[in-house]
């Protein structure tokens, strides 16, 4: 390691003698105000001769001197190394030559060798300069690697002749080859979480991790070290329990399996297709799944067997089941406990109850297809099946969730809004939708329980016909209550026209007519 100039013998003693009593690299290097890498390569080379600090220390300068500095040494060092580069490289193409085995063959010849970080930092360097593919050993079932192809495929709405464009998702088991690929939407998070989904559905098994390169739909942030990872690829790892990794920046070798099977997806899957033309993203996928068969069953031209046998045979024995249940896409969003004990979830317009005592808190929804989870200082305090989207502006009340006088009330009461909709369904829609709106004007919904009661009283006055006619004059106006729909019935405005004409003046007795002013 170059340091810089020499250290004076008194300085190599004194870093010794520092180390020797704080038995800290960084604290000797911030008390003596050196580099860390100088305090570890002196005493590294005390300790490579086999002495102890303390032996050192004891010795003469000229003794220590022979130890500490290693300048011819470190030319024959340098030059043995230089001279094992051409061997070494050789030997690493070979199946199951590692690194760590031959620089642990180079120790036993030279102990005074290069430490192995220094060798692998040295090996990389003249393999990089040389610009040389190593061949990589992959463990059965050990890596799915996966990449969106550069390339998309197509299919065309038969109604409207619009032609839609899919991105197609690969994967591969680099042991086997054996490979996978899916046409989707997009390569939005979503799709590609569906993707990866499909995939492991279509092998069956569980690899131990998935590696990409470092998609918007994968990760969030790149770093070559601790990459952060997009919440829905963390949530699929941990349902899965299977790593997720991500190769290094512009490094495209890393996941040369995955890169090689986009290639060959393009003249066994792209091209056999380049004619069909497919009416919906299913079909199309159909198409594809028929061609991956083929492209898996093809016998290996360099190689006994084919993807789909040496898969079957030597991976998927390896290999993971998977679970009873898929992972499910889980969505996040915030909002705040209004004062009916009810939290809004936006993206379908309902209202998920969370008990009473949580009024005016911040809580957070997490959300399937299926369910709805709440959240409140990372406590769940709700737990509901998510209603439909066509069921907008609904309420989905636990009766623990609600205050005492309210569960009596209601208890008391026998009746919900279930009931009042159902009963406005019967008369009409336009009804329906003015006790829908009656039940969501005040905070506590049970409040509105007898305003519907009486507009449920109006058709025995009047009619029910008439109750649906007075409702589509409160559509029109966007508004209804009790006392609106009385006074449009008490003033028969339900049986009046729907357009006046404001140039004529209305028949009343206490007008007069022209014969007043002869």
């Amino acid at each position: 390691m170059n340091m810089g100039k020499l250290k004076r013998m008194d300085q190599v003693r004194l870093i010794i003698e520092t180390y020797l009593e704080t038995r800290s690299i960084k604290a000797t290097s911030r008390r003596l105000h050196i580099a860390r890498n100088t305090v570890k390569t002196y005493l590294r080379r005390v300790r490579d001769k086999g002495g102890t600090l303390e032996m050192a220390l004891s010795q003469n300068d000229e003794e220590l001197s022979s130890i500490v500095y290693v300048r011819q040494e470190k030319c024959e060092r340098e030059h043995i190394f230089r001279s094992q580069l051409d061997y070494w490289i050789k030997e690493l193409r070979r199946v199951g030559v590692t690194k760590q085995l031959l620089w642990e063959e180079y120790r036993q010849l030279h102990t005074d060798g290069y430490g192995y970080s220094q060798f692998c930092e040295r090996l990389k360097r003249e393999i990089g300069r040389r610009d040389l593919t190593l061949s990589l050993e992959h463990k059965p079932g050990d890596c799915l690697q996966v990449d969106f192809a550069g390339k998309k495929m197509r299919w065309v709405d038969p109604r409207t002749g619009e032609v839609h464009s899919c991105e197609v998702l690969v994967g591969v088991l680099p042991y086997s080859h054996y490979t996978y690929a899916i046409a989707l939407p997009s390569q939005c998070v979503s799709d590609f979480v569906h993707g990866l989904n499909s995939m492991l559905l279509y092998i069956g098994r569980l690899p131990t991790y998935i590696l990409s390169d470092n998609l918007k739909s994968y990760v969030k942030k790149a770093e070559r070290y601790d990459p952060e990872f997009n919440d829905l690829c963390v949530q699929l790892s941990a349902h899965y329990q299977i790593d997720l990794k991500a190769t290094r920046v512009r490094k495209p070798k890393d996941k040369a399996s995955v890169e090689n099977a986009v290639k060959t997806a393009y003249g066994r899957i792209y091209a056999p297709l380049r004619n069909e033309v497919y009416h919906s993203l299913e079909e199309l996928n159909e198409g594809i799944r028929q061609q991956l068969k083929k492209h898996n069953e093809k016998a290996f031209k360099k190689r006994p067997g084919s993807r789909d046998i040496v898969f079957k045979d030597e991976e998927q024995p390896q290999m993971r089941n998977l679970p009873s249940d898929m992972f499910e896409i889980r969505k996040i969003t915030k909002g705040k406990v209004r004062r009916d004990y009810h939290v809004m979830l936006g993206e379908d317009k309902n209202y998920y109850s969370v008990p009473f005592q949580y009024v005016g808190k911040q809580a957070t929804l997490i959300y399937s297809a299926t369910t709805v989870e709440i959240y409140i200082d990372n406590q769940r305090v709700g737990l509901h099946d998510r209603l439909a989207y066509k069921d907008a502006y609904r309420h989905q009340t636990h009766a623990s969730h609600m205050p005492k006088n309210h569960q009596e009330w209601k208890r008391a009461r026998g009746f919900d809004a279930a009931y009042f909709l159902d009963r406005a369904r019967k008369i009409g829609p336009y009804t329906y939708w003015a006790i829908e709106q009656v039940l969501l004007s005040r905070f506590h919904e049970s409040q509105s329980y007898n305003s519907c009661h009486g507009i449920f009283k109006l058709t025995e006055q009047y009619s029910p016909d008439r109750l649906e006619k007075a409702c589509i004059r409160c559509k029109k106006i966007g508004k209804s209550s009790l006392s609106l729909l009385r006074r449009i019935l008490q003033q028969n405005l339900d049986q009046m026209e729907d357009q006046i004409d404001l140039f004529d003046i209305p028949s009343h007795q206490n007008i007069r007519g022209p014969q007043a002013y002869q």
